[in-house]
């Protein structure tokens, strides 16, 4: 098959180099890159950052493309939040749980890179992994964002399952995380 061809038929948006390493069949490293500046140069691919690259012709989805830069990682906090309408004002900038705290500039947008400990950001416990990109669920988000900023405003409270919420405390081992995340609940 057409290389291009697959690639324009893939559901993914980006690719590193080694998942378009795998595609062209490459074992030579210097052979593939020769190869990749050839569809560099030829207008057909684009080098978005180190090592990540897109069909110039074919939206980026910047979920994917967070994720893909930073590994491992998953959407979290307001990004996740916006998503699953738990709070209804947008952000271009995606975060990221992440093992380090940064903001990077990719294209048009950053990617807000927020530290969480690696026993909370490598639990998988309500990620939602759909091949393409990890996001946190509601509930995970919620408390992923109290843990990190603490006195935050939430616009529809309704749509969390307060049950999966205490459930998920037990990653954060935090009595006063627990008690913030009570009083949320007592306001209503």
């Amino acid at each position: 098959m057409n290389i291009i061809l697959q690639l324009s038929q893939s559901k993914s948006t980006v690719f590193t180099f080694d998942e378009l390493k795998h595609i062209f069949w490459k074992t030579n490293n210097q052979v593939f890159k020769n190869k990749l500046s050839y569809y560099v140069k030829s207008w057909i691919l684009e080098r978005i950052t180190r090592w990540i690259y897109n069909l110039k012709w074919k939206e980026i989805n910047k979920f994917e493309l967070a994720n893909k830069i930073y590994s491992p990682s998953y959407i979290s906090f307001f990004t996740a939040l916006y998503h699953h309408s738990i709070i209804f004002q947008y952000e271009d900038d995606i975060y990221l749980a992440y093992k380090k705290s940064d903001t990077k500039k990719i294209l048009d947008f950053n990617i807000r890179l927020k530290n969480l400990k690696k026993s909370i950001l490598l639990n998988p416990s309500w990620i939602i992994n759909n091949w393409f990109y990890s996001i946190a669920s509601a509930e995970r988000a919620f408390l992923d964002t109290v843990y990190l900023y603490w006195d935050i405003y939430f616009d529809n409270l309704e749509r969390l399952d307060y049950t999966k919420i205490l459930e998920l405390l037990e990653i954060y081992k935090s009595k006063s995380l627990e008690k913030k995340i009570k009083s949320y609940f007592n306001k209503k």
